[in-house]
């Protein structure tokens, strides 16, 4: 579109990216049927067909409104001006300028190369960006066309990861937390570089039939320090979700420098931080450790050993932890660990930070100076929303928003507040709008157009406005993550002091129960002995294991996200914890050989004992992954390990047992490993020689799969 014009006793003229539109416009932020405009005797207004980023009126948000000559209307990246004479009205895209910069006419006439590296054209100094990105060529003939050169965060055409692709006028590119922008066949730049404006027009969020966040507007300008108040329950936290984009909307837009988040949050997934109330850190690593494990996950693979360790030394400079880098985190104080958990979150040098809560236990002097580190972080450039209950410093924010039962109450200065209120001090606001439980409404008593739009009534159910992951991050390959993952473990599980000495106490002392048990002297040993040395090896390695993956949803959820491979946790999870069964096993093996002296530890016998304690261990990590916490998992032991006993062919034949008996028995780790001890000890049989490695590898490659399908499920579940 350049410019359109329309007989004023044209009645409606629609406005989309459907061909069938009076007006079509493409680009990111144009819904199929974005708006109409009605003309009338009284003039023209315009109204939003329930768009996915809303129409703006000389730079005003609205749903609706009025057209007058010389307005200027925004839709998605697409600004048109108005005009009206005596007879038409002219609808004209005008070019952008305002928020874009032309690159320079010799940019625009060979190749344009982006990327960390100062040998790019445009060079783009972020740690989210790799060191040659991406490359934009405009050919004479066919416009511009762009190629992302395998870069660890990806580059975005519209809000979608892209890798070759042609670029048309209206296409908005992000690489990184920078945009460019296409217009008339001039490749632009952001003028606000790296910044993300923040938006959010009527939101609501609904859960089990009541109303969290009820039609809640705001805005966040690029460097500024908000904070959100109010009492427990009011929708805080939900509210910050919502504005990441982790939380369905009932109602409502949120936009990300003018673009609905639907759209863009993959693309802006990088430039945005998230500080939790809990600590999410190992406290068995230390902090140098800490930070320079997740640069390795954060920064892109192209990062030299020399700018991770840079980066690493410029965020301990900022928090003060320098002094602290090569103590554990579980011998540091709560406040040292919340500077550690915030500084993980700052290696990436995030555009926008969440915290939420995050000033839980922590003592009014840490307090303060938290909130002062937070403002000095704002004025480098960076914006902050400090969802808190605390009064503390809040002077040190540009604004605060206080909720209340779910709605926006106040939004400006804190000393505003205490004269809206006509109170001397926060804490009387507070008196004043307590609720400790916040007021649940149920759908019937609100009318909100809101939440109107965002309820199905043919269904009954609310449209799925949160957005799933569709891009992952390629910031370290598989097995770089795998090798980083077990040096991790290995080094958690050697420093876990307590778990490590009750691996290594299990197999001394369920061998001198067995050494209680059954007479020492003579050379036989009853089939009940071996059943005993397969249940006490797969109970080891599940024991060692269950609660592993369970203990640290938190942890990984976060590190999911900024893409770790689940591939590589996997694996590196097994390869650990069976290399510490094995030993466990062999240990066992040596402590039975040890009290009854006629035992014959062969080099089988050591190799079954080996696998029932690995099988044990995978088994274990799939409790702990179908677990949503570590009393879940232990829950599991019982339920999984007693049908190990029933089915194992000790207690009855298989073929005395049921069909069902019979079927469930082939699914339990003790029947294979039972089955090979039996054919080794009495018939003799050469360990190669057994069948029953196929039944057990099938039965550990289907726990394998089925932690996989776990962990897919809870990052993918709602």
């Amino acid at each position: 579109m350049g410019k359109a014009s329309f007989p004023l006793d044209m009645k409606v003229i629609t406005i989309g990216r459907d061909p069938s539109n009076d007006v079509r416009l493409g680009g990111i932020g144009v819904s199929k049927f974005h708006a109409k405009i009605t003309v009338d005797e009284q003039g023209a207004a315009i109204r939003d067909l329930d768009s996915s980023s809303g129409i703006r009126i000389n730079g005003v948000f609205t749903r609706q409104g009025s057209l007058r000559s010389g307005d200027i209307v925004t839709i998605g990246v697409h600004t048109i001006s108005v005009r009206f004479d005596s007879s038409a009205l002219s609808l004209t895209r005008e070019q952008t300028t305002e928020q874009y910069t032309p690159l320079q006419e010799a940019e625009n006439s060979e190749a344009i190369t982006i990327g960390r590296d100062p040998a790019n054209r445009i060079r783009l100094d972020h740690p989210m960006v790799s060191r040659f990105h991406a490359t934009v060529v405009k050919n004479k003939n066919r416009g511009f066309h762009l190629e992302d050169h395998g870069s660890a965060n990806g580059t975005f055409v519209n809000g979608k990861a892209v890798r070759s692709v042609p670029l048309s006028d209206g296409d908005v590119v992000i690489i990184g937390p920078y945009r460019f922008y296409l217009d008339a066949g001039i490749f632009l730049r952001s003028r606000d570089f790296n910044r993300i404006k923040l938006e959010a027009f009527g939101i609501s969020v609904i859960k089990n039939g009541h109303v969290l966040v009820d039609n809640v507007s705001l805005s966040i300008d690029p460097g500024e320090f908000v904070a959100v108040l109010g009492p427990s329950g009011a929708g805080k936290s939900t509210l910050a979700h919502a504005l990441m984009g982790n939380t369905r909307l009932a109602g409502g837009s949120v936009l990300y420098n003018g673009l609905g988040i639907k759209g863009v949050i993959e693309a802006y997934r990088s430039a945005i931080g998230f500080v939790t109330q809990d600590n999410l850190v190992r406290t068995e690593l230390t902090v140098e450790e800490t930070l320079r494990e997740q640069c390795q996950l954060r920064l892109p693979k192209d990062s030299s050993a020399l700018e991770r360790a840079e980066r690493v030394r410029e965020v301990m400079d900022l928090l003060d932890l320098s002094g602290l880098a090569r103590r554990r985190i579980g011998a540091i104080s709560g406040g040292e660990a919340k500077r550690v958990h915030f500084g993980v979150e700052l290696l990436s040098s995030p555009t926008i930070i969440f915290l939420d809560e995050p000033f839980a236990g922590l003592d009014p002097g840490l307090i303060h100076k938290f909130m002062a580190l937070f403002r000095k972080i704002c004025d480098q450039g960076h914006s902050l929303l400090l969802t808190t209950h605390t009064l503390e410093q809040i002077d040190l924010c540009n604004r605060v928003f206080f909720l209340s039962g779910g709605r926006l109450i106040f939004s400006g200065p804190a000393s505003e507040i205490k004269s809206r209120y006509g109170v001397s001090s926060l804490a009387a606001v507070y008196e004043q709008e307590h609720n400790p439980v916040i007021k649940k409404r149920p759908l019937a008593e609100k009318g909100t157009a809101a939440i109107k739009r965002g309820f199905t009534r043919a269904s009954g159910v609310f449209k799925r406005s949160v957005t799933r992951p569709l891009y992952k991050p390629k910031i370290v390959g598989i097995g770089s993550q795998c090798l980083m993952l077990i040096r991790r473990y290995f080094k958690i599980s050697l420093r876990d002091t307590r778990n490590l000495v009750l691996m290594l106490v299990q197999a001394p002392l369920i061998a001198l129960v067995l050494f209680f048990t059954y007479n020492a002297g003579g050379d036989y040993f009853p089939m009940s002995f071996y059943f005993c040395l397969s249940i006490s090896a797969i109970w080891m390695g599940g024991m060692n294991s269950v609660r592993e993956i369970a203990r640290e949803w938190a942890v990984i959820d976060r590190e999911f996200r900024i893409g770790l491979s689940p591939a590589a946790y996997v694996a590196s999870k097994i390869i650990v914890f069976g290399a510490l069964s094995i030993f466990q096993a062999l240990l066992f093996g040596a402590c039975v050989r040890f009290l009854f002296k006629d035992f014959p530890y062969t080099f089988a016998v050591g190799l079954v004992l080996s696998s029932a304690c690995l099988s044990g261990a995978i088994l274990g990590l799939c409790m702990s992954v179908l677990s949503k916490n570590v009393n879940m998992a232990i829950s599991w032991l019982p339920i999984v390990f007693v049908p190990q006993i029933f089915f194992s062919g000790i207690l009855a034949p298989f073929d005395e047992m049921s069909g069902i008996g019979r079927a469930l028995s082939h699914l339990t780790l003790a029947r294979p490993i039972f089955s090979m001890f039996k054919e080794l000890c009495f018939p003799g049989r050469s360990v190669w020689a057994l069948t029953q490695w196929r039944a057990l590898f099938f039965l550990c490659t289907g726990l394998i799969i089925l932690m996989a399908l776990g962990i897919r499920y809870r990052r993918f579940a709602a």
